[in-house]
């Protein structure tokens, strides 16, 4: 991978330069929504987009940890924010958890979407600034992060096929009632290429083939 450096070990939260937001207390939380929502979804495997700091839920399905702090990406590469060694529309589905909260946010949440293959599945997951539980957590780091109506813009402005997450995850979506605020989507897919068949020029080819005296009993 030309321009890009690799990391051996996931540094330590010690070692990661600026970063005060830990989100360690919201793994619960998405431990009761995220392994069940990737379960329904037929996702064979995924590529997790989060930071280093953050404990990753326990899920079922396979999944490729990319790690960041406020430097860029750090794990299992070094990157800046908006760069990904992946190529063009090349992951089946992408996690992406506790993204929008510094200024690199908007250039790795694009990158995320740019390898996203057409119609792969995204899960985003953010603290929610309006649930005392973040506040805990985050303290006044939770300014930085999305309220509800701007969080979806964020994701709705990329002109995702959005999807209403079932009756019971309800809670991680509206405001107050999870520390979590949870969107769920699918990158369009591509339109299939139909190409007009001539049949003049197929009964033309048939038309010219040889013909044979040859006839072999069966």
């Amino acid at each position: 991978m030309a321009g890009y450096t690799t990391a051996d070990t996931v540094p330590e939260e010690s070692s990661i330069a600026v970063m005060s937001v830990g989100f360690a207390s919201l793994q619960h939380a998405e431990n009761a929504v995220i392994p069940e929502l990737l379960r329904g979804a037929g996702v064979d495997w995924l590529v997790e987009f989060a930071p280093a700091s953050s404990p990753s839920p326990a899920i079922d399905v396979p999944r490729h940890r990319v790690l960041h702090d406020s430097s860029g990406w750090i794990w299992p590469f070094r990157a800046d924010g908006h760069t990904l060694p992946f190529a063009d529309e090349s992951l089946p589905a992408v996690l992406v958890r506790h993204l929008f909260w510094d200024d690199l946010a908007l250039e790795r949440f694009a990158e995320a979407l740019r390898v996203l293959a057409p119609g792969g599945l995204i899960v985003s997951v953010t603290a929610n600034p309006w649930h005392r539980g973040s506040w805990r957590e985050l303290g006044r780091d939770t300014f930085r992060l999305p309220a509800w109506p701007r969080f979806l813009y964020l994701h709705a402005r990329h002109d995702l096929l959005l999807q209403i997450p079932t009756r019971r995850y309800w809670t991680s979506v509206l405001p107050g009632l999870s520390p979590l605020l949870l969107v769920v989507g699918r990158k369009p897919p591509r339109a299939a290429t139909v190409r007009r068949l001539d049949l003049r020029r197929g009964f033309a080819s048939a038309a010219r083939a040889a013909p044979t005296t040859t006839c072999r009993a069966a």
